[in-house]
């Protein structure tokens, strides 16, 4: 069964992954793509939970970049 998280739940999320990026210095070229891209989801989506779930995505990305390195 599905668990869908609630916006609260997703921000909190980000949150602890930007910081956690923020400090690493293997993210920091990775991170300048990730504003930039939030920036494009601010203007290109109207849903926050779209907006989140993005972040998210791309947060993840960058957590899958930093393994495989």
């Amino acid at each position: 069964m599905a668990v869908t998280p609630d916006l609260a739940d997703l921000q909190a999320t980000i949150a602890r992954m930007e910081a956690r990026f923020d400090t690493d210095p293997r993210a920091a070229s990775l991170m300048g793509s990730y504003r930039d891209l939030c920036a494009r989801f601010e203007t290109d989506l109207a849903d926050p939970r779209d907006i989140a779930m993005s972040r998210a995505a791309a947060l993840m990305m960058i957590k899958y970049q930093l393994e495989e390195n």
